[in-house]
């Protein structure tokens, strides 16, 4: 016992996001049923156990949503929002949406799809790098959905960001719930215009179809849908289907990199890309874990799971259980073709699938075309923040071999016209003292407090930010360049780089905070 209680797992914590694959197999192995007792939920972590669970829709409810916070807050979603129903309400809108969301719908629109790959990829061919997130994965799933959809051109990158904007929590802590419903109304408000004017222009899209077609209420009214109901569902459809595609994208990057003889393979037998793209899906699911209330007292391994209480589903650690996927810690476009939980199972079975798995065959087949050969630039490589989700904000890389030798060239200035007379130099200001340091991270602005003082030759001093304190180590000045490093403990351990150039009574940088990337700050003195 004593092994087992030292594991510990939430789905908060950011030290855990760059590799949580050793936890979860802990988890398998000594804990397959486990209970966190700060934030009060269980988990389990085996295949056969996810799956029972998975299809057992009396024991485990989707009332309160699929999402651990909303189920602990006993959240009331609107019947539209059918991913987060139980019968009857689920199943009288999912059977509208498989009406409209079919198989044969989705593969009619794959020329489009290979179009707009086309259009994000072709600009970057001669270039020695791109980013499979900013220059594919945030633009061509936003771009197929808003096509399905309905939604013009000019408003698709807003959509893109609204869902961004919901998906994204504070490394380290639970999704602000209040926030979430305000930007879900704010959403909510942008999709009433576009169904007012499609009312207006019906086309061939989904929009319209949602507008026209009658269906079976969950009381039995057979009737069409109200604007609200309609709003809910685009809501839906549009956040499925720009998150799931746009983290398969950047892990198609990571792990094909990481893999570059099963990369090679896939070039020379283009028929490999849909195993390909069941083994990433299989091997990094976008949506590592889902959550569901237990509606009775349940036991398993021996413990009674009491009714009301919240079970996680880590899907993630169930897709690599080495009873159903031999070597299952290992990438293998090879292996025995075995059905993975990535999508679900049961009377939730993702709706959208065969959409993802069609965007994921195109976008690998059409990146291999141009780019055979490519290395990730880790240094630059940012993971998002958000506790329910997990891949990349960007993941630039290197076409071919990274340079040996890489600089970054300035842009040539213009020709100069006659110099003005020379400014005053700013008056020199001292190191010692405090400073204001705001980072902008991927969460927002993180604000600190950096002091300086002076012991002898050198610069000691300390950092205060994010409820801790810590002394910073390595100051150095070389001219008005600047250079600190500060060992942080909040939310995570970590050390933080911090480079720049002082001007006056700013310094200005890039903070890089290990694994996540590098990002800009700008220190001012008090």
């Amino acid at each position: 016992m004593s092994a087992a209680n030292s594991i510990s797992w939430d789905p908060y914590r950011p030290d855990l996001t760059p590799n949580p694959y050793p936890t979860y197999k802990r988890l398998r192995e000594e804990m397959p049923l486990y209970y966190n007792e700060e934030y009060d939920f269980y988990a389990i972590s085996r295949y056969a156990d996810i799956e029972t669970t998975l299809r057992d829709r009396d024991a485990y409810s989707s009332a309160h949503g699929d999402i651990l916070e909303f189920i602990k807050a006993k959240s009331v979603m609107p019947d539209s929002v059918f991913i987060h129903q139980d019968p009857p309400k689920h199943t009288a809108y999912r059977a509208l949406m498989q009406r409209i969301i079919t198989p044969k719908r989705m593969a009619s629109v794959e020329q489009d799809v290979r179009a707009h790959c086309a259009r994000s990829l072709d600009p970057l061919v001669g270039g020695d790098r791109f980013d499979f997130i900013v220059n594919l994965g945030a633009e061509m799933p936003m771009r197929v959905v808003s096509m399905l959809l309905g939604i013009p051109e000019k408003d698709q990158a807003a959509i893109r960001q609204s869902v961004d904007e919901r998906m994204r929590t504070e490394a380290g802590k639970p999704i602000d719930l209040s926030n979430q419903q305000a930007l879900q109304q704010e959403a909510l408000a942008g999709f009433e215009e576009y169904i007012s004017w499609r009312e207006k222009n019906p086309s061939d899209d989904m929009m319209t179809e949602l507008l026209l077609t009658e269906f079976k209420d969950p009381e039995g009214v057979t009737r069409k849908l109200t604007r609200e109901e309609i709003s809910n569902i685009v809501n839906v459809v549009a956040g499925a289907g720009n998150e799931t595609t746009n983290r398969l994208i950047g892990w198609m990057g990571k792990v094909l990199a990481e893999h570059p003889d099963q990369r090679r393979d896939i070039v020379k037998n283009p028929a490999l890309v849909p195993t390909a793209i069941e083994e990433l899906l299989r091997f990094e699911p976008p949506g590592p874990f889902l959550a569901r209330e237990v509606m009775r007292d349940v036991t398993l391994y021996g413990k009674t799971v009491p009714k009301g209480s919240a079970m996680i589903m880590l899907v993630a650690a169930a897709n690599r259980d080495e009873s159903r996927f031999t070597d299952g810690d290992s990438f293998n476009i090879h292996r025995e073709s075995r059905p993975h939980l990535t999508f679900g199972q049961g009377i939730h079975v993702c709706i959208g699938a065969s959409l993802a798995r069609l965007e994921g065959r195109v976008a690998m087949e059409e990146v291999l075309k141009r780019f055979p050969e490519w290395e990730v630039d880790y240094e630059n490589a940012v993971l998002s923040s958000t506790s329910s989700v997990r891949g990349w904000d960007s993941l630039p890389v290197w076409v071919g071999s990274k340079p040996k030798n890489v600089t970054v060239s300035a842009p040539k200035p213009a020709a100069p016209a006659a110099a003005p007379a020379p400014a005053a130099p700013p008056a020199e200001v001292t190191l010692e003292g405090s400073w204001n340091v705001v980072v902008k991270g991927p969460t927002g602005p993180q604000p600190a407090v950096l002091l300086l003082e002076r012991s002898g030759d050198k610069i000691t001093g300390s950092q205060t930010g994010q409820g801790s304190t810590s002394p910073i180590a390595d100051f150095k000045r070389d001219g008005n360049k600047i250079y600190w490093v500060n060992h942080i403990t909040k939310p995570m351990k970590m050390k933080v780089e911090f480079t720049g150039e002082i001007n006056g009574n700013v310094i200005s940088g890039k903070a890089k905070a290990g694994f996540m990337g590098s990002y800009p700050f700008t220190a001012t003195k008090a």
